[in-house]
């Protein structure tokens, strides 16, 4: 993306198309677009933190990360004059609205006062008042979609770190392009001439043709090798499963291949345009296959033991670009099948794009994997929702959770993920830490606890916090893209290393004490938020006092070295 891509035209016409029908007004729409583009929110969480209306206090939206304790207030403004740029006028007015929300007694005449019923309910509904009271910090972000002209540059030298502007040319270094591949460019047509092809023509002139296809024409489909053709798809093939083994065997069997349609649910293919509807031909342009990518692997695999008698039900539909459109077909369509909510979840924005800056970290030699079955040509992988665990345990801090994987892409999707602060080099980070985190369990003398799977994810919760104690260890957590970029982590893998060795020393004395106390059941404890939390906090309590003793280092001064 570029600053003048932010221009009122395009920015109407182009980027915020698909958020009108969600919200009225552009800026509502503007706001909307940065909480999930640059804040990386899930669109609910984007909906949830809008506050649209008039006697809004200055505020359009109130977002409340309470990892960090910081409640972020956001006002947008946008400006349709090409090379319009933004002075200190409204630069100073939001900055007298942030200083005003700091002030608890404040929030509540607010509540008292005639305040826009949306504001209210979001200051209520996020506890405003009271984490205000509890010393939760208090954010302004300004959203401009034009740059600032000499006077609001010249106001900026005079802010503290609490007000951040974005401006175009922050939104736009800050963007992640996805450039979604969506399946084939190209054309193919369908041979309908021995078929009935139902047409059926929904609301807004949508396209769908329903007909029985031939298997081996289907083989014939562009990118079923290379997998180009699954690309919205929520999952790839997974090899030889039970269900695969058990598909190919039916096509080698050719006596079955007349019953074929009545066992198989169909496929379905989204195309750009329909180009040719005859009796013989149905033409596609630009196709993709949201459903399906199993069956058509192992129609693909056995292609030399079909019939013309084995046919497959297609549901081919004209979606003419509307991403929306095929957002929502992809997701019903799979709804229907055994897919789990991991699979649900692997065309989401905030996975492609942590999948994106993941590897360009890595330079590709390490994989973060969205998509189950996924080839990963013998490099390393790691899992999306396994990197959940790691979060959950190391960032958001509740390891007594780490054994439920099945909520990490499913409701506690955006917990976990949907936050500004989670970016592919967070993630990359915490992923080389954990590790280090697991080698050190070895240090663990009960290898029966030892090797509980609980027991890693709560040794990485107790070094995450020890650093956290301190304020440089806090700022740790939000400067891995500096670290990854001045080539520190690798020095930084070795603090890590040394502070999770001594914490899984302590930890053995935790666990004597705990033996010693009788009816310890290490296995329950484990998923209980009260002993995990005082647990660690006798842990820190110990390095403070190894700290004291000169037995330890302090976390600043281990942290010292690095771009923190």
């Amino acid at each position: 993306m570029k600053p003048n891509d932010l221009e009122y035209g395009n920015l109407t016409s182009s980027i915020l198309a698909p958020y009108e029908k969600r919200a009225a007004s552009v800026s509502a729409q503007f706001l909307r677009w940065f909480l999930e583009s640059i804040y990386r929110l899930d669109s609910q969480d984007a909906d949830d933190a809008a506050v649209d209306g008039q006697q809004d206090k200055g505020v359009d939206g109130l977002y409340v990360n309470d990892t960090t304790e910081t409640i972020h207030l956001i006002q947008v403004k946008t400006k349709q004059k090409k090379k319009a740029k933004l002075g200190d006028t409204d630069l100073k007015e939001f900055y007298g609205t942030l200083k005003q929300f700091q002030d608890a007694k404040w929030i509540e005449k607010t509540l008292e006062g005639n305040a826009h019923e949306d504001l209210k309910r979001a200051l209520r509904r996020n506890k405003i008042s009271d984490k205000i009271a509890a010393g939760y910090k208090v954010e302004g972000v300004f959203v401009t979609n034009v740059a600032l002209n000499d006077d609001g540059l010249d106001y900026t030298q005079t802010l503290d770190e609490n007000f951040v502007i974005y401006d175009a040319e922050r939104l736009s270094n800050e963007y992640v392009s996805l450039d979604p591949k969506e399946g084939v460019e190209g054309k193919f047509e369908f041979d309908v001439s021995d078929t009935e092809v139902v047409s059926y023509d929904a609301s807004n002139n949508v396209k769908s043709r329903i007909f029985l296809a031939k298997g081996l024409q289907l083989t014939n489909l562009s990118g079923i090798e290379d997998g180009r053709l699954f690309e919205r798809n929520v999952r790839l093939s997974l090899g030889n499963t039970k269900i695969n083994k058990s598909l190919t065997e039916s096509i080698r069997n050719k006596s079955e291949h007349r019953n074929f349609p009545l066992y198989h649910n169909g496929i379905t293919i989204l195309c750009r345009s329909i180009i040719r509807d005859d009796e013989q031909k149905l033409g596609l342009e630009d196709y993709v296959v949201v459903n399906g990518a199993q069956s058509l692997t192992s129609l693909f695999k056995a292609r030399n033991s079909i019939t013309d008698d084995l046919r497959i039900l297609v549901k081919v539909v004209e979606v003419q670009g509307d991403h929306a459109l095929a957002d929502k077909i992809t997701t019903f369509s799979n709804n229907q099948n055994a897919i789990k909510a991991r699979d649900m979840r692997s065309n989401h924005n905030i996975q492609q794009r942590l999948k994106k800056e993941f590897e360009e970290i890595s330079g590709g030699q390490e994989i973060y994997e969205v998509k189950r079955g996924e080839d990963s040509k013998g490099k390393e992988v790691l899992e999306n929702d396994f990197a959940g665990l790691i979060l959950l345990s190391m960032d958001v801090g509740e390891p007594w959770a780490a054994h439920q994987r099945y909520k990490i892409m499913d409701e506690s999707h955006s917990k976990i993920f949907g936050r500004p602060n989670v970016t592919g080099a967070k993630v990359y980070g915490l992923w080389r830490a954990f590790y280090e985190v697991w080698d050190a369990v070895k240090n663990i003398e009960d290898e029966t606890f030892a090797n509980y799977t609980l027991t890693r994810f709560f040794l990485a919760y107790a070094v995450s916090e020890i650093v956290k104690s301190d304020e440089v260890g806090k700022r740790l957590f939000e400067s891995f893209d500096k670290i990854i970029e001045n080539e520190e982590l690798d020095d930084l893998m070795k603090v890590i290393e040394e502070i999770a060795g001594t914490t899984a020393d302590d930890l053995n004395a935790e666990y004597e004490a705990a033996q010693e106390d009788g009816d310890f059941d290490y296995k329950a404890e484990l998923k209980s938020p009260n002993w995990c939390r005082t647990t660690v906090a006798r842990l820190k309590a110990q390095h403070k006092k190894d700290v004291k003793r000169k037995k330890a280092k302090p976390i600043a001064v281990l942290l010292e070295p690095f771009s923190i």
